[in-house]
């Protein structure tokens, strides 16, 4: 055999030859016996000689590979099972979010370097020729030249300034509007790290309870609990500071820059309800959309105006589709996938009721970051008009923006129960619970794709949130749900008969009611 793969293809030949064989003598079998007008053909030297002959090499191609092929194969295709179906058990150590800590209103005062030369006569720090330090700035906490300041960690960026015996490093700011301090050994916390959203501050006091607590966990047999994805141990409190406040989250607009007077258009009102129909409810392109137009309706129209008209609703009834006063329930379930916008990722925050159906925040952002998981919950909260539930719980995966985002309502005092569904198995009591819910949000996720395909993508974000807008009104007005009873989230605003097309009409009526240019 020249390679493998010759060997392969001649093991599938011989198999195909023998089930061909075989089916030669298919009507034989059912007649249950050998006509005497086949009989004397077969009753031939050569036929029963070839006949031994390949009933010989077939025992010998039997046993060969009983014996030393078959026992080989199923080993090395049980370990590739196993590799495939191996769950990688994400560590919990990265889901962990810290109780907050204890914010103390205080002005910190400034040690000043001119009343310490003033009191002390101090000389600049004697180096030495071959010194490398590179120090620019000055000392934090006094002020202090760089003239007085060493190098207290040997090029490892901590240094100590000679005057008011502070060490600091580069990263070290004085907060003079707020201190900081761990709940749990009242000590000033540090900063550690400055993310895209938010600040990390770290207690670093070696003393701390619990930090001592940790270190005994590091040390027993659940060390396992503190390690991180980074294959570092978490044993520090940590505190994140987020640089945007509950305020930020209600002045931002999603207005939609995309205005289209619907009552220019060329064509019936009826061919709008016809597109909106094929273009969303059927999820498909707009080419394809016009293509059905001119052939099975007789309309020419090009799939720019398509686009046009989807663009020109949706503007219109986006503001139905975000004030319409929803009966939603006290339990939220929330997911994040992503599509493509030119090429790149962009990332959708649904949040759904899974009792309704009814989905409550849809917006497309294009990162996945902390600040959008607050803007998202955001969303839902604004649907809860008069009050928001006392017992609200939001069951989403393991991403820890949500951990953080609990967090940054809590310091705003808005409270809700947070129930996080990890990896695909239910290692855990909490997947176990709530992972039907969260595989009522996945289904959201494959729905929005199914119709997200037919687009063929967007080339801009502002795009791809207008057809968001027009695909929510749908799955919230329009869309039978089985689990409903093939009723829709929102029920009693048409008629049993009603045709889809007519019913788009009538939605565009009512929105005008919300729409702020017509009140």
């Amino acid at each position: 055999m020249e390679s493998i793969t010759h060997l392969i293809n001649s093991i599938e030949s011989f198999s195909k030859q023998n089930f061909k064989f075989s089916q030669y003598f298919q009507a034989l079998n059912l007649l249950g016996k050998i006509p005497d007008t086949v009989s004397h053909r077969l009753n031939n030297i050569d036929v029963i000689h070839h006949l031994e002959e390949a009933s010989k090499h077939i025992d010998w191609l039997n046993s060969f590979f009983e014996d030393k092929i078959n026992p080989i194969a199923k080993k090395e295709l049980s370990k590739l099972k196993s590799s495939k179906n191996k769950d990688v058990q994400i560590p919990y150590a990265d889901f962990k979010i810290d109780k907050p800590p204890i914010f103390r209103d205080e002005l910190i005062k400034q040690i000043s370097f001119e009343d310490i030369i003033r009191e002390s006569y101090l000389k600049p720090v004697k180096r030495r020729s071959d010194d490398s330090f590179t120090f620019e700035g000055v000392c934090p906490y006094c002020g202090a030249p760089k003239e007085y300041i060493y190098d207290n960690s040997r090029g490892r960026g901590q240094y100590k300034c000679k005057a008011c015996k502070n060490t600091f490093t580069v990263k070290t700011t004085i907060r003079e509007d707020v201190g900081i301090y761990c709940p749990y050994c009242k000590r000033k916390l540090t900063l550690h790290h400055d993310r895209n959203g938010y600040l990390v501050y770290v207690c670093t006091n070696h003393d701390c309870s619990y930090y001592k607590h940790n270190k005994k966990i590091q040390d027993s047999d659940d060390s396992d609990s503190l390690l991180t994805s980074s294959k570092h141990y978490r044993l520090r409190y940590h505190y994140r500071d987020f640089k945007f406040n509950l305020e930020s989250l209600k002045n931002v607009s999603n207005d939609l820059n995309m205005s289209y007077n619907l009552s220019r258009i060329h064509f019936d009102s009826k061919v709008l309800g016809l597109i909106l129909t094929y273009y969303v409810n059927y999820g498909l392109g707009a080419r394809k959309t016009a293509l059905i137009m001119k052939q099975v309706h007789g309309v020419r129209i090009s799939h720019q105006t398509v686009i046009n008209y989807a663009n020109g609703v949706s503007a219109l009834v986006k503001d139905m589709v975000d004030h319409y006063p929803y009966k939603i329930g006290s339990v939220l379930t929330g997911d994040e996938t992503y599509i493509k916008v030119r090429g790149k990722n962009q990332y959708v925050f649904f949040w759904s009721d899974p009792s309704s159906k009814i989905i409550t925040s849809h917006t497309i952002y294009p990162t996945r970051d902390t600040e959008c998981a607050c803007r998202s919950i955001y969303d839902c909260l604004r649907h809860y008009n008069e009050k928001i539930p006392e017992n609200l719980t939001l069951i989403t995966d393991g991403n820890p923006i949500y951990n953080a985002a609990q967090v940054f309502f809590d310091i705003n005092g808005i409270k809700f129960d947070l129930h996080q569904v990890i990896g695909v198995k239910n290692k855990d009591e909490t997947s176990k619970k709530y992972r039907p819910f969260k595989q009522i949000e996945e289904r959201l996720n494959r729905t929005y794709k199914q119709n997200y395909y037919g687009t063929n993508g967007y080339d801009k974000l502002e795009g791809a949130n207008s057809y968001m807008i027009l695909f929510v009104c749908f799955f919230n007005f329009l869309r039978q749900h089985s689990s409903l009873k093939y009723k829709t989230p929102v029920s009693g605003l048409f008629d049993n008969n009603m045709l889809m097309p007519d019913q788009w009409l009538k939605l565009i009526e009512i929105s005008h009611k919300y729409h702020p240019a017509d009140n």
